[in-house]
């Protein structure tokens, strides 16, 4: 990137993270409107915005959407850069509040719990264990049902083909977590755990599996693949509008960074998961659904798919090669999206981070256990007790078998839940470090090595001396506002500068 570029990049991001952060406050955060130079009013009013990515024809310029219970005096004519305090020009229209989340074609569906129907978008292998498959379809599709579980049914098949016979899975994970509305994500996807010899009808089609992944261009031209062909277009532009689920708008989420571009046809329901790809045979994203009134005729909106790959620890299956791999791959994840603090009920898999191995299974799980109870506690006052109730609440998420993950390293090295795994913590490097010289650390692994023992052979003994009351969430006592997951709930212990919950789903 040239210095020009690099300058006028850092401002405008700024201005995009602070768009996002006011959309998820549902526009009343009167100060960081101030900042921005919008009005309380136009900050209330302001439904969605769309910025041309690099590489098109004529200046980036900011599109912002507002209501029609704006006053029209309000509109901004610029934004100001809370980053350097630049004035930069806006685009003020009216538009609608939300999109609407679509969701048949390889039709997707949870036969658990029957909601919606979708796509499948392709097929990926998990970094950490090759021998692993999972498909890939848009998240509201298989898991927005109130009572969607890990583990529920899940069925796929092939479109226009009634005689094949259906390819069965099982739910693995998804993002975001539908039963904590309203979030905000940079990714709605479901994985589906299914087998090689399951997946092997489709293996032969070699047309049907994409040759790579890409990030989509200003100039591109995309393809949308479902029922059976592919739909052309092109404009993309980089979005964050709030989606809503079949309709129902008392069920938002803000999809913040997506791909908004014009399809030559309107995408249908069911088409949710379908994969966009480029002319170059590459797969750039996952159809999420429509843009919400005034963005432009016909406009649909993408998940691009690396966040979506960084998310799920995996990388894409490509046309002509095998589905399983018999050893670990040499290539890391790409970097997960900048996460929240604290452990939040946000639904995202595993982080990629690279962790020092112990002996065996069991050995790695202490490890990271006791590396996530020093990096969250070790700075309170009463740092045994800190580190023994945040090792509690990560042993409470494993029983609970959720999206959080089956074991202690899924758990702990979920993004977006526990702030010391986060890869824009500046003390990441010395969590990864650290070692039983430090007698901080060497308290965590004590700690750790003590309660898994006793998760594993007296679960019973562990509960009981559980000074959290089974909680599975926790936030600072300091933090005004608290988390929105906590809004409504109560706190059922208070343990050094920490509140604890164990009523949240």
């Amino acid at each position: 990137m040239s210095g020009t570029m690099a300058a006028h990049a850092a401002p405008l991001l700024a201005v995009r993270t602070a768009l996002g952060a006011l959309m998820t406050s549902r526009r009343e955060d009167e100060a960081l409107a101030a900042r921005l130079g919008l009005s309380a009013d136009a900050a209330r009013a302001l439904h969605w915005w769309r910025l041309p990515l690099v590489g098109g024809q004529g200046p980036r310029r900011l599109t912002l959407a507002f209501g029609d219970d704006c006053p029209g005096r309000q509109l901004p004519r610029a934004l100001r850069s809370p980053l350097t305090g630049e004035t930069m020009p806006v685009d003020a229209v009216r538009g609608g509040r939300f999109g609407h989340a679509q969701a048949a074609w390889v039709r997707a569906e949870n036969a658990s719990n029957r909601f919606l129907e979708g796509t499948l978008t392709a097929v990926l292998r998990r970094t950490a264990r090759p021998s692993s498959l999972l498909a890939l379809t848009s998240g509201h599709v298989l898991a927005a049902a109130r009572p969607s579980a890990r583990g529920d049914d899940v069925t796929l098949w092939l479109d226009g083909e009634p005689d094949a016979p259906p390819i069965n899975g099982r739910l693995f994970d998804w993002q975001p977590n539908f039963q904590a509305l309203p979030v905000t994500c940079a990714v709605d996807a479901a994985l589906v755990e299914v087998s090689a010899a399951a997946l092997r009808p489709l293996a032969g089609r070699g047309a049907e599996w994409p040759v790579g992944t890409a990030s989509a261009l200003a100039d591109d031209q995309l393809f949308i693949r479902t029922r059976g062909r592919a739909i052309g277009g092109q404009a993309p532009h980089l979005f964050g509008a709030s989606l809503c689920i079949a309709g129902d708008e008392s069920r938002p989420y803000l999809l913040d960074g997506a791909l908004c571009w014009t399809p030559d046809e309107a995408t249908l329901g069911g088409d949710s998961g379908a994969p966009i790809w480029n002319s170059r045979d590459e797969l750039v994203g996952l159809h999420a659904g429509v843009a919400p009134d005034g963005v432009g005729l016909r406009c649909a909106i993408a998940v691009p798919i690396a966040p979506v790959l960084a998310w799920a620890g995996a990388e894409l299956v490509r046309r002509d090669e095998p589905l399983v791999r018999a050893g670990p791959l040499a290539t890391p994840a790409a970097p997960v999206p900048a996460p929240m603090a604290g452990p939040g009920p946000a639904s995202v898999p595993a982080s990629s981070t690279a962790v020092p191995a112990a002996a065996g299974p069991a050995g790695q799980d202490v490890v990271i256990l006791a590396r996530t109870v020093w990096g969250e506690a070790r700075g309170e006052r009463g740092q045994i007790d800190g580190m023994e109730a945040v090792a509690h609440v990560v042993l409470n998420r494993v029983r609970r078998a959720t999206y959080w993950g089956r074991d202690v390293v899924e758990v702990c090295r979920k993004p977006w839940q526990f702030s010391c795994w986060n890869r824009n913590d500046p003390n990441l490097p010395q969590l990864l470090a650290v070692d039983a010289t430090n007698a901080r650390f060497a308290q965590a692994l004590a700690i750790a090595r003590r309660l898994m023992a006793q998760e594993q052979d007296r679960p019973q003994e562990r509960l009981r001396g559980d000074p959290t009351a089974g909680a599975t969430h926790y936030h600072a006592a300091r933090l005004a506002p608290p988390p929105r997951w906590a809004a409504g709930h109560r706190p059922c212990a208070r343990i050094g500068a920490h509140l604890f919950f164990n009523d949240i789903p």
